[in-house]
């Protein structure tokens, strides 16, 4: 049990800081980053790397594009912040 805690507590550590990032879908305006999903169909799970809080394969990310509005389903959205 012990071992548990001491693989949570790295984790904690280790936690990478997290910038707000700036996203605006075309039907909702501005939106938090909790409220948007990236989509992917062509990379394999692997490929994604958490970014600024969120998971993206680098790959497939050009210019804001792959992200989906989870209020309004849009794929519409674009990613205004830098990562």
């Amino acid at each position: 049990m012990n071992d548990d805690l001491d693989i949570l507590n790295e984790d904690l550590e280790t936690t990478e800081e997290v910038k707000e990032l700036d996203f605006v879908c075309p039907n909702c305006g501005h939106k938090h980053q909790d409220d948007i999903i990236f989509l992917c169909n062509k990379c394999d799970t692997k490929d994604m790397i958490k970014k600024d809080g969120i998971y993206i394969c680098p790959q497939c990310l050009s210019k804001g594009e792959n992200f989906m509005c989870m209020s309004c389903d849009s794929k519409e959205v674009k990613l205004k912040s830098k990562i």
